[in-house]
This record gives structure tokens, C-alpha cells and sequence, in this order.
């Protein structure tokens, strides 16, 4: 029996193709090629396409170069299965890829979770800088460059902002520690913004940058380390333990609004611009800690400790909030799924209610 609910991303893919197919030729082959598309935010790609070719008679061929960090697990290994979508296995922080001419290009490939970009920093510099820079070389030397080309950044590359700075706008410069222990992840995502700008400056490439804003839902590894995760992991156990005082909040964004988001900047967005794309009602870790255990409706316990790790929390933004101003301004866009319909989306998807 599977521990999953797939037919929560499924319907959450179904939505997103029925808001964007009119975006795309029907008649025109469409070459995609995602990096780190088997990890959990950009995998929901791959249930997208399958909804456009199958239910919408689109003609896509979507290529998905990844490492499986960890591991190649069930809900991906379906879409063996599917003629239009190919995985190629490669480490692109080690290995070189070989791209063709293609309509698309997300580069999302990257070590997202703070706990293992620490434990592998020199690798998580290379795949946001050296493999940005020799994809973007590529692009340059080819007769035909994509429609959109995405640069998957981050939220990150604005530290922790002083409160008149939050929300955080896009002409943010940011408050980030370069020498800390989170630096290897937020100064590799400015470099890169900072190639995608000087590439896209001198050589016209049709680049934009996406900064994600603390995403959650269906499809996240358990074993990531990061709070919702972790939660969820907590309520399976019906004990939470809150390394921290619980007080910094963050903006959490449902996963298929977060996609939403992308597809409309990769569709509509400015070139050498970049878009904040997230939630913009804040909540404390300790508030929606309790609020899925309340959704839950389980007699989970909550505590709070101090990790042995003593750089668990350093450089950790207090406040986390984007200003969404600018991405709505592209085709009216908007967030559909409110805090407790992606929590309940999300424990239904793990099984938990």
C-alpha cells in the first residue's frame, strides 16, 4: 500500500494545465528541459506535462536531468513509462550536460535544505555558479535560444531584513552574512542572479529569475530537514520537537500556487527581471507548528529544545514576508490555496488524516 495520496498532486497538476494550456501551441512541438526536476518543487512539472499531452493533445518532450539525492524514489518512477519524458542521471555540480535547442529551460537544480547545503557547501556553490555559467555558454553558441530560460533563486538572497523591509520587494538589496554557515546557499543564489543579469545584458539571453518563498505540500521528502517536514514527521510520532523559541515567521506557500507562479513568469515575466512568488501571510514556526497539529486532529505534543548544533540557527531570518506587487501585475495573478486548505492538502497527501 502506497504511503502516499497521489491523487492530491494530481488534481492540484489538472488545475494548473487547465489555467495555462491556452499558453502553448497546440500544434507546435515543445521542447522543455528542466534541471532538478525530480526534486519536490519541480517534479509537479512532470504531472503538468502529463495532463497537457494526455487530457490537452499538446506536443511536449520534457528532458529532466537530476542527481536523485535521494534516490529515485515511487512517485517518479511512473513517468519511466511515458514516452515524452526522458530522466538523464547526472551530478551537474561534477558533470557536464548536453543541451538542444528547446523552447523551455528551468535550471532548479540545486541543495535547498539547509542542513545539507551545510553539510555539502563546495557542491551546492558549483551547481548555482559553475553550472549556471556553463549552461548559459551553451545557450550563447547555439543558432536558436529558448523562448524563456528560469533561474530557480531565492528568498534567501535577502538575509534577514530589517522590519521596514518586510514585505521584502525585489529592489531589496539584502542583509546576508557571507561568511556564515548558511553563506554557501545565499551568496551562490546572488552570484547567480548576478550571471543571469550580465547574461542576459550582453548577450540577450531571455532570462528570468524566480525567488521562491518557503514552499510546503505534497511531495516533499520527509527526511529534508526542513520545518514542514519536519512537522509532519513530528505528527506521525505525535511528538514535535522545535529546535528554536519558535518565534521567527515566514510566509508558507502552497506548492501549487509556487508553480503557478513560475509557469506565469516563465510565460509572461520580463527578461533580466526578477519575481518574489509566495504568500504573503506570515505566521509564526511556533503558530503553524500548532496549526497542523490542530488540522491534524491528532494528540500530538509539542517541545522546545536547544540543537547541539550550535550553528542550527545562525544567520536564520527572524521575518520572512514577500512583497507580491510585482508578479501580480502578470496576468492578475493571485495565490488559490489558503493556509488551512494546503495543510490539509498536504496531511491528506502523507496519509496522516
Amino acid at each position: 500500500m502506497s504511503k502516499f495520496d497521489e491523487k492530491i498532486i494530481i488534481e492540484d497538476a489538472e488545475k494548473i494545465a487547465g489555467e495555462f494550456f491556452r499558453n502553448f501551441k497546440k500544434n507546435k512541438k515543445i521542447k522543455w528541459i528542466i534541471t532538478g526536476g525530480a526534486g519536490f518543487l519541480l517534479s509537479y512539472f512532470l504531472y503538468i506535462v502529463e495532463v497537457l499531452v494526455e487530457k490537452y493533445k499538446l506536443k511536449i518532450d520534457l528532458i529532466v536531468y537530476d542527481n536523485f539525492f535521494f534516490g529515485f524514489n515511487d512517485r517518479i518512477k511512473r513517468f519511466n513509462k511515458k514516452k515524452y519524458i526522458t530522466f538523464i542521471k547526472k551530478d551537474l555540480s561534477k558533470d557536464s550536460l548536453n543541451i538542444i535547442n528547446c523552447d523551455y529551460f528551468i535550471h532548479g537544480a540545486s541543495i535547498a535544505s539547509p542542513t545539507f547545503y551545510r553539510k555539502y557547501p563546495i557542491e551546492t556553490i558549483k551547481v548555482n555558479v559553475l553550472t549556471l555559467i556553463k549552461i548559459f555558454d551553451k545557450f550563447i553558441k547555439q543558432t536558436k535560444n529558448p523562448s524563456s530560460i528560469i533561474f530557480m533563486s531565492s528568498s534567501e538572497v535577502y538575509g534577514n531584513p530589517p522590519k521596514k523591509n518586510i514585505p521584502t520587494a525585489e529592489d531589496y538589496q539584502g542583509n546576508v552574512s557571507f561568511l556564515g554557515p548558511r553563506a554557501c546557499y545565499d551568496e551562490s543564489k546572488r552570484i547567480g542572479e548576478t550571471i543571469c543579469t550580465n547574461y542576459f545584458e550582453k548577450y540577450k539571453l531571455p532570462i528570468k529569475i524566480v525567488r521562491p518563498f518557503n514552499v510546503y505540500g505534497p511531495g516533499q521528502n520527509l527526511d529534508d530537514k526542513r520545518i514542514v517536514p519536519d512537522i509532519l514527521k513530528g505528527i506521525k510520532k505525535r511528538k514535535i520537537i522545535l529546535f528554536s523559541d519558535g518565534k521567527p515567521k515566514r510566509s508558507f506557500c502552497y506548492i501549487s500556487d509556487q508553480i503557478r507562479g513560475i509557469l506565469n513568469i516563465m510565460l509572461n515575466g520580463k527578461n533580466g527581471e526578477a519575481y518574489n512568488v509566495g504568500n504573503n501571510d506570515m505566521i509564526s514556526i511556533k503558530d503553524i507548528t500548532k496549526k497542523f497539529i490542530k488540522i491534524s486532529r491528532t494528540k500530538t505534543k509539542l517541545f522546545f529544545k536547544v540543537n547541539k548544533d550550535k550553528n542550527y540557527t545562525v544567520d536564520n531570518p527572524q521575518n520572512r514576508c514577500p512583497n507580491l506587487k510585482k508578479i501580480k501585475k502578470l496576468n492578475r495573478w493571485k495565490t488559490k490555496v489558503n493556509t488551512k486548505q494546503g495543510i490539509l492538502r498536504t496531511l491528506r497527501f502523507y496519509k496522516i488524516i
